[in-house]
């Protein structure tokens, strides 16, 4: 069995919970009822479990991006870094495959 930190652990959690909040909860910003909107059909078509899985396995690079900002970022790593990387690096486009962004870093 695979052995994970209580920080990992901690941030796969943060991470499901905000896929959770920003399906079920979004402004009323058009981009954030599109985003919404694409996780509500990706959760249709991968299942909850599926799902889940997927999103935990965002858990490493989240936690690397952390690492770049967080002695300058100043919000809550839960509810306001986690959320807007989500937003920022995950391309909801397909529901069968919701990815993290290519990028290049500049």
């Amino acid at each position: 069995m695979a052995q994970y930190s209580e920080g990992s652990l901690e941030t796969a959690a943060c991470l499901w919970e905000a896929v959770l909040a920003l399906r079920s909860r979004p402004i009323t910003d058009p981009d954030a009822i599109g985003l919404a909107l694409a996780i509500g059909k990706t959760f249709d078509a991968l299942g909850t479990a599926a799902l889940r899985l997927t999103v935990v396995g965002w858990t490493d690079a989240v936690e690397a991006s952390w690492r770049k900002v967080e002695n300058d970022y100043p919000l809550c790593f839960d509810w306001d870094f986690v959320p807007a990387w989500i937003i920022d690096h995950i391309d909801w486009s397909d529901p069968f495959h919701p990815a993290l962004y290519r990028r290049e870093e500049g």
